[in-house]
């Protein structure tokens, strides 16, 4: 019979299914299967070159990183059989700059990634390596191709995502300007995000729609975020994250407001007491899907009623005006009262609540009535607790607050996270009687005992559970609670017991089967950390000295 080739529109389906799998085994199989196949094949591959283990960088894979890093680069400067750069659609300039960190320490591989044509990237000043210089002709080079590649063929650009450790302030704009496809923008320093940056995302950049800073300090970064805001076009911005350290407030909170219409996704990490004072600026963002709002730390909490009554009921009214709001994170004081609040909407429906109050639980906090958490049907994760530098056993869960009868009633939630509260055996039972689809459970609180393990094992789609509670659990109770997983919903299993009290200690031979039926039969693991550990104790014991 006469064999037939399969279309190439089948061999790209194909592949693109590889590729969304993450199947990178099978995609290289591919490409070694002939060249029609391979030109397929490798540029889904570089496609998703960022989400391979190779890239991670670790001491087993430290060669193929540098592999992968330099089959791009030279293939910038067309000494490849194929164009890989032209294939990537994340770019991470930051893990390029990890790259050549770490082969600086080893010769063998820097050798290897420098010879021949890559040698033209090496800069050396003062005798060592100057990897900024060096990175930035790398990533110089495979932009400049990735556009002339698009300009020679009167296509858009692959590359749609940039990811920078370290990119010059005056380099970023013409980088951008290169790359018309680009959708998002990953920064270490927001400081290099100047007007010049904003003119080229906004002349050139017609899908550009989300921006992500690691940190932002700088005296005028108010000012100078506010200004960038203004600068791309009206209600273009989708997603803004910033994530550390930062100095924006109520100007640049106000000019995200010129993104109203288009803004869907808004974290805010790490802000300071001007920037939560102006919270309440963006009265026109209420488009909002997922919301997230983090204290700048532990050391830095005032409480937000002090900045006035109209500041926090502001607050709440701004956040509860948003009617597609799905994922809403609070970790500063008085989240209580803002969730509460919030929850008070009729028209709020969430998918996801994190609260962690800051500070202290003020007396207005402890009487709020949580009935209003019960009309949460679609609730499927939630986090409680609190954090504070003082002297305080968490948020109480039962404390007249209708929390645990509430939380019952959220028969869809599938993660319920109470580390940061305390909770006593009694509650914990109740939970895994009425939350039936509960995969990840995590709790602190009272001394915890073999009783609950026999409730927990009812649950038969737990995948994930963190005992950070002083526990008291024998052997039998842990073997007799490991083997009431073994289903398949259950396959893969992590059990982590955080304060096992020392005194109860398991024998090593008791602990290692324990392991291995977890590892063994159930696919997962099983960790025990000890409360005062008599073996540690032992090893700090010490004689007086005269």
């Amino acid at each position: 019979m006469r064999s037939t080739s399969l279309p190439q529109e089948i061999i790209l389906l194909l592949c693109q299914e590889l590729a969304a799998r993450r199947d990178f085994g099978t995609l290289f199989s591919c490409s070694l299967a002939s060249r029609r196949v391979a030109s397929i094949a490798l540029e889904q591959i570089y496609s998703i070159q960022e989400l391979s283990s190779i890239s991670t960088g670790d001491d087993n894979n430290r060669l193929e990183w540098a592999r992968l890093w330099r089959s791009i680069i030279l293939s910038s400067i067309g000494e490849t059989a194929y164009p890989y750069c032209v294939y990537v659609r994340s770019l991470s300039i930051g893990n390029l700059d990890d790259c050549l960190r770490d082969i600086h320490q080893e010769t063998r591989v820097r050798n290897f990634f420098f010879e021949g044509p890559m040698e033209q990237f090496y800069v050396v000043r003062d005798g060592r390596p100057a990897i900024a210089t060096i990175m930035n002709k790398c990533a110089d080079s495979i932009i400049k191709r990735i556009k002339m590649s698009a300009d020679s063929r009167g296509a858009t650009v692959a590359l749609e995502h940039l990811e920078g450790t370290h990119i010059p302030h005056d380099i970023l704009p013409g980088w951008i300007a290169q790359l018309r496809g680009l959708r998002s923008l990953r920064i270490r320093d927001g400081s290099v995000l100047g007007l010049d940056a904003a003119r080229a995302i906004s002349q050139y950049c017609p899908n550009f729609a989300d921006l992500t800073c690691y940190y932002y300090v700088s005296s005028d970064a108010d000012d100078d975020l506010a200004s960038f805001f203004l600068t791309l076009r009206p209600n273009s911005l989708r997603s803004f994250e910033i994530i550390s350290k930062n100095e924006i407030g109520p100007n640049t909170l106000m000019a995200l407001n010129s993104h109203a219409k288009s803004l869907r996704s808004l974290s805010l990490r790490s802000i300071t007491v001007q920037a939560k004072k102006a919270l309440h600026q963006l009265f026109s963002c209420t488009g909002l899907e997922t919301l997230v709002i983090e204290n700048s730390g532990l050391y830095n909490w005032v409480d937000m009623e002090d900045y006035g009554e109209g500041v926090l009921k502001g607050i709440i009214a701004w956040i509860s005006s948003c009617k597609s709001l799905k994922d809403l994170s609070l970790h500063v004081p008085q989240a209580l009262i803002i969730g509460n609040g919030v929850l008070m909407a009729p028209d709020i429906r969430l998918t996801s609540l994190s609260m962690l109050d800051i500070g202290l639980v003020s007396e207005e906090a402890e009487n709020l009535d949580w009935a209003v958490l019960r009309s949460q049907d679609r609730l499927k994760s939630l986090t409680l607790g609190l954090m504070s530098n003082l002297n305080t056993n968490g948020l109480i869960i039962d404390q007249g607050m209708r929390l645990v009868d509430s939380i019952c009633l959220l028969k869809n939630l599938t993660s319920l996270n109470l580390m940061l509260s305390y909770v006593t055996a009694v509650e914990v039972t109740q939970f895994a009687l009425s939350l039936p689809n509960l995969s990840e459970f995590s709790f602190s609180g009272d001394m915890m005992d073999d009783t609950i393990l026999k409730h927990l094992g009812r649950l038969s789609k737990l995948k994930v559970l963190s005992v950070n509670a002083l526990s008291a659990f024998s052997f039998d109770g842990l073997y007799d609670f490991a083997a009431k997983l073994n289903t398949p919903d259950h396959m893969g299993i992590r059990v982590d017991i955080l304060n096992q009290v020392g005194e109860l200690k398991f024998r090593e031979s008791d602990f290692a089967q324990l392991q291995q039926y977890f590892m063994g039969t159930l696919q997962g693991r099983i960790e025990i950390t000890y409360f005062m550990d008599p073996d540690e104790l032992h090893e700090t014991d010490f004689s007086d000295t005269e």
